[in-house]
């Protein structure tokens, strides 16, 4: 039995040492991953499940407007892994400096910022799978024309992901909330289709997702 167990722990150890570096880098703690001062918003948030919910794999690329500091930068960079990508939007220059410290800090090279305008956030056409925005829309001063914008980065299959506080749901409503059929109707507007709305996933927030409108495709 001694030497059943033995080849058993040698199998295991061997298999280890095949694991890539490259996975061990990207695949970092959650824990490890947030600075302090997230907590709360990680908590609210729910990084992983919220990845997991919008079907986040390796190898994609992921839009995060409005990224700021990377908070959720970080944990899409570790998901998609070097074969995938992280375009780091954002209108604060000093904000992106700071990103791109943090993500040197936590060896991360997938990921690439992109500072915009309140109207365009200047991202390469056709590369995301997904546009992702969570916390922002409610500091939008043109969210039509922003994301009207953005819609040419999005491959054709690509769809939009919003995450933002519902003022139902926290039982008022003021400027850090969104009332649902304002983000419907304004994203309409610039182009997308409303798929659904996960009202289930997070306690205070829905999560929106939207695709190109059929006739975009066609243009």
């Amino acid at each position: 039995m001694k030497h059943t167990s033995d080849r058993l722990w040698f199998r295991s150890l061997m298999l280890m040492l095949l694991i890539p570096l490259s996975f061990v880098s990207f695949a970092q703690d959650e824990k490890v991953l947030a600075e302090p001062g997230e907590e709360r918003l990680n908590s609210q948030h729910k990084p992983v499940d919220l990845m997991d919910a919008m079907g986040l794999e390796e190898g994609m690329t992921i839009a995060d407007i409005g990224a700021g500091r990377g908070r959720m930068t970080v944990f899409f960079a570790s998901r998609v892994g070097k074969t995938g990508m992280v375009l780091a939007n954002d209108i604060n220059r000093r904000a992106l400096e700071y990103l791109e410290e943090r993500c040197k800090r936590n060896e991360f090279t997938n990921v690439k910022t992109f500072l915009g305008t309140v109207s365009d956030p200047r991202l390469p056409q056709g590369k995301a799978d997904i546009l992702f925005m969570v916390s922002t829309y409610h500091h939008l001063d043109k969210p039509v024309e922003l994301m009207r914008n953005a819609l040419p980065a999005l491959k054709p299959d690509g769809r939009l992901v919003i995450v933002e506080r519902d003022p139902v749901k926290v039982g008022y409503s003021n400027s850090e909330n969104t009332e649902q059929q304002v983000i419907i109707n304004q994203m309409t507007e610039a182009g997308y289709a409303h798929v659904k709305t996960d009202t289930g996933l997070l306690d205070k927030d829905n999560v929106y997702y939207f695709r190109i409108q059929k006739s975009r495709k066609a243009d």
